[in-house]
Formats: structure tokens, sequence, C-alpha cells
């Protein structure tokens, strides 16, 4: 009954390792809600396993329990975290085989260590090797930590559809190619077949990780781009408004210039009584000055150069434009930051919109400020294919695009802001909710699901 309980204690400590590194990879994006729902479902489930594991080695250790156990006690932990951390199958499936690949490891060289030291692998050793295996996962933990923390590959993998499973299962292949010749659940390999095998995830891992630092650097320079082109956007954006506030001054300038001037030419009108005359020159002249102003949108000063700046862009290359911005004289938002998104957003899609037919190009915006929330909508005809990357936003490998998105989950990721987009119809729509400050939130915030 000792060893019985033993085998069971054990056994789901090794699952439980498992566990744990097939978590690590989802860290640092899981969200508090998603850890204490993995938690609250662990106690039960371990319950379970446990059971599961004291009932195959009711009678002892034996191949057949060792097997079934250490195959199968995974599984329910495995399909948890796929409904807890959704919409992430692919790396899900990856990091089950990086995981299988390691523990298979793991087991090889606990299974050597005992094969050498009594000559034999024999069932009344089994948990000796399991004790061994634990060992190695305790001494091992800082690097398992490291490494699996680390173990996605770029995003870029999985953003194709084709690429991305070509990746994620490789691993996995690999495993199941190896655990091919030990499902036979009454034989143990000898002491040679498990050192010779336990090489080859060494391998596997070496190779792994110089592929990723290699990928990791190339992504890295990627992005290094990618921000000196957002910077050099940005850079043209703030020209683009300077020129257009000096633009306004200098006809501002010259209208009072013209002040005198007017002055006489309406004191001649009315003294000859030419009232009507006067008043159309009056019409005149206020239109002259209305066409210098600078429309404004909201009492952000770069919030609206940005409107402003990429309205008149739009209206130059046809583009139907409808708005509604409606945004407090002070809000919590970063304006830079706000400023930007929208620059990159609507350049995006302007971009777009100069690919349809001249009477099909129309741009809808609407920027809301409402019990604590922001709202944006930015709407377009588009009657093209767009490209989806695993967390449904657009996506682009050509060099020089991309840099909407980038900032758009830039922005996401510091304000908490939930995206939606769609592309529907021949229109697409990409909306963000996110909320305030502490001052805003206290005015009534109103959750929303994190991205």
């Amino acid at each position: 009954m000792s060893e019985t309980i033993y085998l069971g204690v054990v056994t789901l400590c090794v699952q439980l390792g498992s566990v744990y590194l097939l978590y690590l990879p989802f860290s640092r994006d899981v969200t508090a809600e998603q850890k204490n729902r993995l938690r609250r479902k662990y106690l039960p489930l371990s319950a379970a396993v446990f059971a599961m594991n004291l009932f195959f080695f009711a009678d002892g250790a034996s191949y057949f329990a060792f097997k079934v156990t250490l195959l199968a006690g995974w599984l329910p932990y495995f399909f948890l975290s796929m409904t807890v951390i959704r919409d992430k199958a692919a790396q899900h499936v990856f990091a089950l085989g990086m995981e299988g690949l390691w523990c298979f490891m793991l087991h090889a060289s606990a299974g050597t260590v005992v094969t050498v030291l009594y000559g034999a692998m024999t069932e009344k050793f089994l948990p000796l090797q399991l004790t061994i295996y634990l060992v190695l996962f305790a001494a091992l933990i800082k690097v398992e930590r490291k490494f699996f923390t680390n173990l996605l590959p770029t995003q870029k993998f999985f953003e194709d559809e084709a690429l991305r499973w070509v990746i994620s299962l490789l691993p996995l292949a690999i495993f199941i190619g190896l655990m091919i010749p030990i499902f036979e659940f009454t034989f143990l390999p000898t002491w040679k077949e498990k050192f010779s095998r336990g090489f080859f995830p060494i391998f596997f891992f070496l190779m792994y990780h110089s592929m990723s630092l290699a990928t990791h650097q190339v992504a890295e320079k990627q992005l290094q781009e990618q921000r000196t082109r957002l910077l050099n956007r940005q850079m043209a954006s703030l020209s683009a408004h300077n020129a257009l506030m000096e633009k306004s001054r200098r006809e501002v300038e010259a209208l009072r210039a013209d002040l005198n001037k007017n002055y006489r030419v309406l004191n001649e009108l009315l003294i000859a009584g030419k009232v009507s005359e006067a008043m159309a020159y009056i019409r005149r002249q206020a239109n002259l000055l209305d066409s210098t102003r600078v429309q404004v949108f909201s009492h952000a000063p770069l919030v609206n150069a940005a409107l402003s700046i990429y309205f008149k862009r739009a209206e130059e290359v046809g583009i139907k434009i409808r708005h509604k911005i409606d945004l407090p004289a002070t809000f919590s938002t970063d304006e830079s930051d706000l400023a930007v998104l929208l620059s990159n957003l609507l350049e995006n899609a302007i971009t777009a919109s100069k690919r349809q037919p001249p009477s099909a190009r129309e741009l809808s915006i609407i920027i809301r400020h409402v019990g604590g929330q922001y709202v944006l909508e930015i709407s377009n005809r588009y009657d093209f294919p767009i490209k989806l990357g695993a967390n449904g936003l657009p996506y682009s490998t050509e060099i020089g695009h991309g840099l909407g998105m980038i900032s758009l989950a830039a922005f996401a990721k510091k304000y908490d802001a939930f995206v939606d987009f769609e592309h529907t119809n021949g229109r697409v729509r990409l909306s963000m909710y996110w909320g305030g400050g502490v001052e805003e939130k206290n005015a009534g915030l109103i959750p929303f699901p994190s991205p």
C-alpha cells in the first residue's frame, strides 16, 4: 500500500512538472483572471489524476502502469490550458512537443542511470527511476524556467497559417517518432537504447536554440527598422502640421496687412449708400478668413493636428470623410500616444482606400468619450482580401507595411484596450475601447474584456 501511495505521489509530481513547463511559454501574457481560473481548476483535476495513478499502481510498479500514467496524465491539463488560454492552439501544440522532448530526455537519462547502477532495468526499479527524474528536473529548474519562458518563436511564424502548423507540429512529430518504439507496454529499452535516444532531443534543442537566436535577432532588426520608419512618418506628419500652421499664419498676416485697405473700401461703399455691396464685401472677407483657419476637432493640439493633416490628405485623393469627434477638454490618455495611433491608423485607411475606384472611396472615424470610456472606430471600403494573423488583426510581410498594427498593439497593451477587427462585404472596421485614469474610472468605467 505504501508503495502504491509513493508511486501515485511521485508520478503526480512528474506530471505537474510537465504541466509547469507547458505553462511557462504563456506565463508572460496570461491575465490575472486566467491564472486564477487555472489555479481553481488544477486542484480538483490533480486530485482526479492522483486517483488515476493510485488505480493503475494498485498492484505495485508495472511497465503498463508506468507508461499509461506518464503518457495519459498530461492530457487533461493540456486541454484545460487550451480552454483557458484561448486562440493559441498552434502555440500550445508547439509547447507540447517541446515539453515532450525535454521530459523524454530526462526519463532516458534517469533510466540510463538506473540501468548502469544495477545492470538491468526491471519493474522494481521504476520508483527509483521516477525519483531520479525528479532530482534531474529540480536540478535543471533554472535552465528549464529560462528556456521554456522564452520558448515560443517570434510571432511572425504563427501569423502565416501554413507556416504556423509546420512549425508547431515539428517537435510533436519528432516526439511521437521517439515514442513509437516504446509503446510496447511490457517492455523497457536497454540502457544503450535509452542513452542513444536521449541524445536526439539534446541535438534538437541545441539546433532549435541556435535557430531561435537567429530568428529573434532578425525580428529585432526588423522591429528597429519599423521603429525608424514609424519615427520618420511621425516627423513627416509634424512637418506637414508645421507647414499647415505656417501657411495659415502667412495668410492671416496678409489679411491683417489689408485691414486698412478693407476699412477704406467699406467706408467708401457705406458713404455711397451701397449697403448690399458692402455686405457682400464683408462676406467675401469672412470667407477668406475662414479659409486660413485650421479646423478644430479636439482641444488636444497633437490630436487635432493628426486629424487635420490626414483628413486633408484623404480629401486630396478624393476620399469622402465622415467624422464624429467628441473628446473632453482634458483626458488621461497620453495625447501623443493617441495622436500617433490615429496617424498610423488613418494612414492605413487612406492607403487602402486609394486602391478603391474613385466612386468607392470613403472613410469614417468616430472618437468618443462616454462615462470614463474611450471609443475609437475607423471604417473604410476595401474590396480586396486581407491576411489576418493569429491575433485576428491584419498583418503584412512587405517592408514598410504593418506600422499601423504595431502602433495599435503597443497602444492596446499600454492601455489594456479591447480591439476588434472585421472585414465583411467589402468594408473594413476597426473598433477599440479602453478606460481612462483613476478619476475617470470613478465616473463609472465599465470593464471590457482583454483582447
